[in-house]
C-alpha cells in the first residue's frame, strides 16, 4: 500500500472511533492531567496532535525520578535544563529531582552539577512539595540556607547532606512534613517548629545531634548509623516508630545499661547521667513501637530515669526489655496507667545480657494489669525469657484468654539500596501501623512512600525536547 494510503486509512480509523474528546477538552483540565505525569512523558504529548503541541508548557509540576530511563547524566541533565528553560513562567507547585545513578566516566561531578541549581528554581518558584532523590553513589552536599520558603509543605531528601552544624528550618514556617532517607549529619541541632511528622531512616549522625520539633504528630526513627539523636520536647507527638537495629549506642559486652566500661559503644555515649535521650520526649504519645537489639542500652538507659505514659494505648517492644529481672519491663508497664495493648516481639532467641544492678524508675505502689491485653511473637514459647514474661503477667493479673502467643514474626528485608549500601541488614516491619486509628497518624501516612517515588516508568529511549 503506498504511504499516501496509510494515512488516509489511520486518518478514517480515527474518524470511525468517533472524535478525540480528550483533545476537546479546556487547558486547565489538560494541564491538569499531565500534572501528575512523569515530565518526560507530559513533553511526548506534544506529538500527539497540533491541540498539544504547546499545553506541557504550562504544567505546574516537575518530576523526573525514573532517573534510569536516561542514556546518561548528561541526558538526564539536558533534559531537565531544557524543560525548565522553555516552559511558561508560571508557578512549580510539585518538584521532584533525582540524579542519575552513573557517572560518566571518571566524572563525580555531572549527575549532581546542577541538583541545588534545580531546587533553588523549584523553591523560588514557590513549590509546596520538594522531593530529592540522589541514585548516585556520591552524597549530595545542600549547601547551609538552601532550603528556605514560605509555600513548602513536604520535603523529602534521600542520601543527601546539609552541610551546617545548625540545621534549622524555620525558614520553612509551612513545613509539614518532612522525610530524610540515606542522609548524613553533623548538625549539632535540627529544627523545624512546624513539622507535624517526621520520618528519618537509615541516617548516619557524625555526632548525638539534638532534634526539636515541638509540633510533631508522627514521628519514624529508624535505623540510625553513629549515635542515636536526643529528641527535645514533643508535647504533640501522638505516635512514634523507633527502630535501633545498627551500630549505634550498643554495649559489645552486652551490659544492661552500657556501663561495661572498655566498648567503644559506652565509652563515647556521652550521656548525661540525668539525661534522657529518647522517652521523655516520647512519653505523651498514644501508640508507640520501640524495638531494638539486647545489645543497643539506650532504651534501658532512658528508663532509669522513667517517665509516666499517661495517654499510651498500644506499645510494642522487643527483646530490648528482657532483663535478668525483668526491670526494665516492669518500669515501662508501671508507668504506663492506661495501656491496653501490649506487644512482645522476640525474632530470636532471647540472650542474657550482663545485669549490673540497673536501678529503674519503679514504683512502690502495688499495680495490676488485668485490664491488658498481650501479645507474645517468640521463635519459642519455651524459652526461659518467654516462661518469665509470662510469669511477671500472671503475677500481675493478667487473665491467661488475654495473652495470645504467636509463631516467629515474618522478617522482611527493605527494598534493596543502592550497590553501596547492599550490606544493610534486614529489618522488621512496623507491626501495628495498619492499626493505628489516630486520626493525625492516618494523615502522617496516607501521603506517597518512599517506595512508590523510586519506581520507574518504561519509556522509549528517544526525548522529544532533545
Amino acid at each position: 500500500m503506498p504511504p499516501g494510503s496509510k494515512v488516509r486509512s489511520r486518518e478514517r480509523s480515527a474518524t470511525a472511533r468517533g472524535p478525540d474528546r480528550l483533545s476537546a477538552l479546556p487547558d486547565k483540565a489538560l494541564q491538569r492531567v499531565l500534572f501528575f505525569l512523569p515530565s518526560r512523558e507530559a513533553v511526548r504529548t506534544c506529538m500527539l496532535a497540533s491541540r498539544w503541541r504547546h499545553v506541557w508548557k504550562s504544567m505546574q509540576a516537575l518530576r523526573v525520578t525514573n532517573v534510569d530511563d536516561y542514556r546518561s547524566a548528561s541526558h538526564l541533565n539536558k533534559f531537565i535544563n531544557s524543560f525548565l528553560l522553555l516552559r511558561e513562567p508560571l508557578p512549580l507547585l510539585e518538584v521532584e529531582i533525582g540524579s542519575h545513578t552513573d557517572g560518566e566516566g571518571d566524572d563525580d561531578v555531572e549527575p549532581l552539577q546542577y541538583m541545588e541549581l534545580w531546587i533553588e528554581c523549584g523553591l523560588s518558584s514557590d513549590a509546596g512539595v520538594l522531593r530529592v532523590f540522589n541514585k548516585y553513589t556520591v552524597r549530595l552536599i545542600l549547601r547551609d540556607g538552601l532550603i528556605t520558603s514560605k509555600n513548602l509543605k513536604v520535603l523529602e531528601l534521600y542520601h543527601v547532606e546539609v552541610d551546617s552544624l545548625h540545621i534549622d528550618f524555620s525558614s520553612c514556617p509551612a513545613l509539614e512534613d518532612l522525610r530524610m532517607k540515606l542522609c548524613y549529619f553533623k548538625a549539632f541541632m535540627i529544627i523545624s517548629p512546624s513539622v507535624k511528622r517526621l520520618s528519618i531512616t537509615c541516617p548516619e549522625f557524625e555526632i548525638r545531634s539534638r532534634i526539636s520539633a515541638p509540633n510533631l504528630i508522627f514521628l519514624e526513627l529508624a535505623d540510625c548509623h553513629g549515635r542515636i539523636p536526643l529528641l527535645e520536647n514533643m508535647p504533640m507527638l501522638t505516635s512514634a516508630f523507633v527502630r535501633l537495629q545498627t551500630d549505634s549506642d550498643g554495649c559489645a559486652n552486652k551490659y544492661e545499661t552500657g556501663d561495661c566500661g572498655s566498648c567503644e559503644g559506652c565509652c563515647d555515649s556521652n550521656i548525661g547521667s540525668n539525661t534522657s535521650v529518647l522517652l521523655e520526649a516520647l512519653s505523651g504519645c498514644t501508640n508507640l513501637e520501640l524495638t531494638a537489639l539486647a545489645s543497643k542500652f539506650i532504651f534501658r538507659k532512658d528508663l532509669t530515669l522513667c517517665p509516666v505514659f499517661s495517654k499510651l494505648k498500644t506499645l510494642l517492644l522487643s527483646e530490648w526489655c528482657v532483663t535478668a529481672n525483668l526491670g526494665a519491663l516492669i518500669c515501662f508497664l508501671q508507668h504506663s496507667p492506661v495501656l491496653e495493648k501490649l506487644t512482645l516481639q522476640f525474632p530470636e532467641i532471647l540472650e542474657d545480657l550482663v545485669g549490673t544492678g540497673a536501678s529503674y524508675g519503679t514504683l512502690k505502689e502495688p499495680f495490676s494489669l488485668e485490664h491488658l491485653t498481650v501479645e507474645v511473637k517468640c521463635q519459642n514459647a519455651d524459652d526461659k525469657g518467654i516462661r518469665k514474661i509470662l510469669e511477671l503477667l500472671d503475677f500481675y493479673g493478667v487473665p491467661s484468654e488475654q495473652i495470645k502467643i504467636q509463631q516467629p514474626p515474618k522478617i522482611i528485608e527493605l527494598e534493596e539500596f543502592d550497590e553501596y549500601y547492599d550490606n544493610q541488614q534486614p529489618s522488621l516491619s512496623f507491626s501495628f501501623e495498619q492499626q493505628m486509628t489516630s486520626q493525625d497518624v492516618d494523615e502522617a501516612t496516607s501521603s506517597d512512600s518512599w517506595d512508590s517515588n523510586d519506581e520507574s516508568t518504561s519509556s522509549d529511549s528517544s526525548d522529544s525536547t532533545d
